[in-house]
């Protein structure tokens, strides 16, 4: 008995072996999905092939086909991986201004404000996701998605959702202007710019009727 208690110590209980496999096979996704979006963000989404990820990551083809059938599957576990990213951040930049009404739009702002734009560390590969329509256009749809949820939030913000949707847009506008490295504003005209927003929104509030219907 003692023998028997002792051998399943050692290799631990098929439950326990089971939760190890699954751990290990999580953390060879993560690296997969890790290195795609570093070699599609130097290279791009056309020179992503399956041999380099497999190589860079130091796994064999085999083991990525394991997660990951094809480049298709590969480029729309990115694209997921990509609006999660964009949910989670848009959530976060929300969460201090919950029950304000222009809520989405101070978001925004300080979603903007947080990494000046978009990070640096994330223009090539933001950059890439863009350029997946060029590989097939359909990969796109789980962003498209985002922006159809986006869009349904500003129609329904009220009252004020013209102001919201232009407040949106513009900054929008701004994180285009960053993402694609064309932001030829000074810091200062940036922050008069945010600031001309925030005035707008808070002269909605106070005179409602000032807001084109």
């Amino acid at each position: 008995m003692i023998a028997a208690m002792n051998f399943l110590y050692k290799v631990g209980s098929p439950m326990e072996t089971k939760k190890q496999t699954r751990k290990t096979s999580s953390k060879t996704k993560e690296l997969i999905l890790e290195v795609a979006r570093e070699i599609a963000a130097e290279k791009g989404v056309g020179q992503l092939t399956l041999e380099a990820v497999a190589d860079r990551a130091g796994i064999s083809k085999g083991g990525l086909l394991y997660h990951f059938p094809g480049k298709k599957e590969l480029i729309i576990a990115l694209m997921d991986s990509y609006v999660s990213h964009l949910s989670a951040e848009l959530e976060s930049a929300t969460e201090p201004f919950k029950g304000h009404p222009q809520a989405l739009v101070l978001g925004f702002i300080h979603w903007y404000k947080k990494f000046n734009g978009i990070a640096a560390t994330n223009r090539t590969w933001g950059a890439a996701v863009f350029a997946v329509q060029s590989f097939d256009p359909q990969l796109m749809e789980p962003l498209h998605n985002w922006y159809r949820q986006l869009f349904e939030k500003i129609r329904n913000s009220g009252p004020a959702s013209l102001d919201t949707a232009t407040a949106i847009m513009a900054i929008e506008g701004l994180f285009m202007l960053s993402l694609y490295n064309l932001d030829q504003l000074t810091t200062e005209e940036k922050s008069r710019i945010i600031q001309h927003i925030e005035d707008r929104l808070l002269m909605r509030e106070l005179n409602p009727k000032n807001s084109i219907e």
